[in-house]
Order: structure tokens, then sequence, then C-alpha cells
């Protein structure tokens, strides 16, 4: 009867992931974030078919001549999907927050060190069973290194972990953070499991948590992707209403609202045509994103429509007109490749006791407008 409860409840965790899976493959996103997600939702439904195969042909569906063989198969790929799982998370958290970790390629070399030690141990278990055994009466036993290797998986993932959790008090969007700080609890599945194998596990907790954690992180990314823009990788439109709702009574010190126009944007469509002009909102998203990443206080970025950008940001004037030249510098070095100059008028308003986030928008909008008409001014006069 336990055997059966343990089987069925692998069987539901693997339909669950098995349809995250689905629908992710079937997602027209294959940013760096997505396919790491796909790797991972992949590696956690092999992980939970290896094992609900190795409960029906070790304890329901017992075949006396290949009950030994098929239980170190199957269990071996357990361990193997486990690892690769774990590292495919790591991938994904890292990717979370843009982080160089898994760029960085000592760093790489090292974790593929690691999985890879790990994978050598798991073929080295079929001779020493060092990990796990099948005894004389087909029982499965756990060995020594067992919680070596679970021990080894936690230490992995805390590097990402540690790291999503101290980005996330950067983070400005209440969504985005709660998803980092979600995300970095990845661990404590492996954990869990470290800790009940000296009880004795029952029952398969660790597969209903880890479920339960992917069942999470994919909402969350999903709930991202409906946040962003498509082509520019910002937020869009509706996001930030909901983001300024929530800012304007949540802030600390002075709030600034910057509007960003694309400066020409008509004619490099006209003359370059469309996919130049997509290719000049992304330069200057990747601007943005570029000057806004030195402060503690990460400010928000939303493509608000067309060639208009806005940021939200805590800080003092002084911050603003240093995140002001920040944009121009990087995207006075950006692709020189182009053959047109890429330029923005910046207006910007503080917030006011009393104002909604349509009044400050308005605000920032007629300092935008009020910049782009002095320019104009200057043009006929030295006409």
């Amino acid at each position: 009867m336990e055997a059966i409860l343990y089987a069925e409840v692998y069987f539901i965790c693997i339909i669950v992931v098995g349809l995250l899976l689905y629908w992710a493959v079937r997602s027209d996103s294959n940013s760096t974030t997505e396919l790491w997600l796909k790797r991972m939702l992949c590696s956690f439904t092999l992980n939970f078919i290896s094992n609900f195969l190795f409960t029906l042909f070790n304890r329901i569906i017992i075949i006396d001549s290949l009950v030994a063989p098929l239980s170190y198969a199957l269990k071996s790929a357990y361990f193997i999907t486990l690892i690769w799982g774990v590292y495919c998370w790591g991938g994904y958290a890292e990717s979370v927050v843009h982080s160089a970790l898994y760029e960085n390629k000592n760093t790489r070399l090292a974790l593929r060190l690691l999985m890879c030690a790990g994978f050598a141990l798991v073929a080295v278990n079929l001779r020493t069973h060092w990990i796990f055994a099948i005894d004389s009466s087909n029982a499965y036993v756990r060995n020594f290194m067992f919680r070596a290797l679970l021990g080894l998986l936690v230490l992995c993932s805390l590097p990402s972990s540690v790291n999503l959790l101290r980005q996330s008090g950067f983070e400005s969007d209440p969504a985005q953070k709660g998803h980092m700080c979600l995300t970095a609890s990845f661990p404590l599945c492996i954990l869990c499991a470290l800790l009940l194998s000296y009880a004795g596990e029952r029952i398969p907790v660790i597969c209903v948590s880890v479920m339960i954690e992917l069942l999470c992180i994919y909402t969350g990314t999903v709930n991202h992707q409906i946040s962003m823009d498509k082509l520019t990788q910002v937020n869009n439109r509706q996001n930030l209403i909901g983001f300024m709702n929530y800012k304007l009574k949540n802030h600390e010190g002075d709030l600034y609202l910057l509007m960003i126009d694309l400066d020409y944007f008509k004619t490099i469509n006209d003359t370059y045509g469309h996919l130049e002009g997509d290719r000049a909102l992304v330069e200057l998203s990747t601007a943005l994103k570029l000057a806004c990443k030195p402060y503690p206080k990460r400010p928000y970025i939303a493509r608000y429509g067309g060639d208009e950008f806005i940021i939200v940001m805590e800080g003092t004037r002084e911050d603003v007109e240093r995140l002001c030249e920040s944009v121009r510098a990087q995207l006075n070095g950006g692709d020189r490749r182009r053959s047109y100059d890429i330029t923005v008028s910046i207006g910007y308003a503080r917030w006011t006791e009393g104002m909604d986030h349509k009044a400050l928008i308005q605000a920032a909008d007629e300092g935008l407008y009020a910049i782009k008409h002095n320019r104009r001014e200057e043009g006929r006069n030295l006409q």
C-alpha cells in the first residue's frame, strides 16, 4: 500500500511538471532565462519518471531476473537527473538577476567539474555502492555517500541562492522581488531531503516540494513575461501603472520620474526601415539598463509606448542628472557600425504630495516637451 501511494504521488508530480515543460517548450520566448527554465523542467521531469519507474519495478511489479539491474539503472538515472536539475536551477537563478556568475569561465568550469564529479560518483556507485545499494531482498539501502552527495548539491546551489537574495534587496519591483526570493528558496528542497534522510523518509515529501517550487518558479516566469515588452525586454505600460500605484505609497526620500524620448525616431524608420527602428529601440533600452545598473536602489525601467521610455527612481536631483548623463554616455559608446546617431531627450519631474501616477507622468512629459521646444527654437535661431 505504501509503495502504491509513493508511486501515485510521483505520477502526479510527473503530470504537473510535464505540463509545465510542455507549455514552456510551446512558448515563443527563447531568452536565456527561458532556456534554463526548460532545461530545469526537463531534468526534473526525467528525475520524477526515473523514481516512479524504480518504485514500480522494485516494489510493485517485481520481475525477479530484472529487479536488481533495473533498480540500479533507474536509481542512478534519478541521481544523475537530480544533479543536472540543480545545475540548471543555478543557471536559471543567475539569469534572473543577469549575473555574470555563470558567464565567468572559471566559475562555470568549477561548477561543471563539480557536476561531473557527481556524475562520476553515481557511475562508480555501480561497483562500490557508496551512495546506495540494492540488497539481497531487493530493498533500496542508502549508504554514507548519499548524504555527502546531497550536501554537495546544497553547497553548489548556495552561491546562486545568496546572490538572488542579495540582489532582491536592490529590486524596486515588488513582484520581481518576490519571485527572486522564492527562487532563492530552492536549496531548501535539497536540504529537506538531507535532513529527512536521517529520519528515514517514508513518503515522497521531496518530489512534492520540488514540484511546488517549480510550479511557483514557472508561474513567476510567466507573470514576468506578461509584464515585459517583447521587443526591448523592459517592463511594459501595464506593469508600469501597477508599479507606480505601489511606489507612490511606498518610497523613501524623493521620487523622480524620467520621460525619455528617442530623437528623430520617425526619420530612422523612414530612412532605414522599421527593422532598423526596432534595433534603435533595443539599443536604447540596453543603454538604459546599463545606466541604471550601478544604483543601489535599482531604478525601474518601462517602455511607455512607441519610442518613449520611463524611469522611476528614488534619489536626489543630482542622482537624476547623473543618470541622464550616463544614458547619453552609454548611447555614445554604443554600436558604431550604424550610419546614424542615437540621441535622446529627457524630461523629469519630482513627485510631490497629492500627485497620482497620471499627474507625475504629465509633469515629466511637460518637462520633455519644454526641452524639445527649446531645442527647436535654438535650431531656428541658428538658421
